[in-house]
């Protein structure tokens, strides 16, 4: 993923921004992805299923997340089914990236509740839309 422009920061104080959660194995990829929401968003991050589904069972909920297929421990796919019998995350939109692009994957993921399905690498601007289209705008300063 190629990193963005830097943009101007929320207008919103951190703790009255929509929270997004990303939980992926690669650490260039949760940084990439933290560095280009990370001035709109409060940005949460996991290295796999079993710490995203911790982080997002928080006091705090996340409002998005975004998550990569396949991890260690525990993948997205199951990840995203064990969130969705939590009534705090039954309905929290999920956008899952992968590498893998097969028929049966990308099935997979639709089934488990992902509103979105990227394949890596990620075009920026691509992941920046489907975020602001799930979320919302963000006021500017």
């Amino acid at each position: 993923m190629t990193q963005a422009p830097p943009r101007r920061s929320s207008v919103l104080p951190r703790s009255e921004r929509k929270r997004v959660l990303v939980v992926d194995d690669d650490d260039e990829t949760r940084g990439a992805i933290a560095h280009l929401l990370g001035m709109d968003y409060e940005i949460a991050v996991a290295a796999d299923g079993v710490e995203g589904l911790a982080r997002a069972t928080e006091d705090r909920p996340p409002d998005l997340v975004i998550a990569d297929v396949w991890m260690p421990r525990l993948d997205g796919v199951e990840m995203v089914k064990r969130m969705r019998k939590l009534d705090a995350l039954r309905s929290t939109p999920v956008i899952f990236l992968t590498g893998q692009t097969s028929t049966e994957s990308v099935v997979a993921g639709i089934n488990a509740g992902a509103r979105h399905y990227l394949t890596k690498p990620v075009d920026p601007d691509l992941l920046e839309a489907k975020v602001r289209k799930l979320l919302g705008g963000v006021a500017h300063a």
